[in-house]
């Protein structure tokens, strides 16, 4: 999955920590776009967002800000 040219550059320590690094960084941003489009959707079904915020695991604070986000255009 990694090539030895993506642990070229700034990074630092041992391979498995820069790997470990980057794996988690793509995770963060593959993990928003997924949030947004579910809770999008639920709130579009009418789902209501204290049900959206119990079963999605978000405080209601960030539900808050995703709603807001998403009704601005992102």
């Amino acid at each position: 999955m990694y090539s030895p040219s993506c642990l070229r550059g700034g990074h630092s320590g041992t391979t498995a920590e820069v790997a470990a690094r980057t794996l988690l960084e793509h995770l963060g941003h593959s993990a928003a776009p997924i949030e947004q489009a579910l809770v999008g959707t639920a709130v579009a079904a009418g789902v209501a967002s204290e049900d959206v915020a119990a079963w999605s695991r978000l405080p209601a604070r960030e539900l808050a800000e995703l709603l807001a986000a998403d009704h601005d255009g992102g």
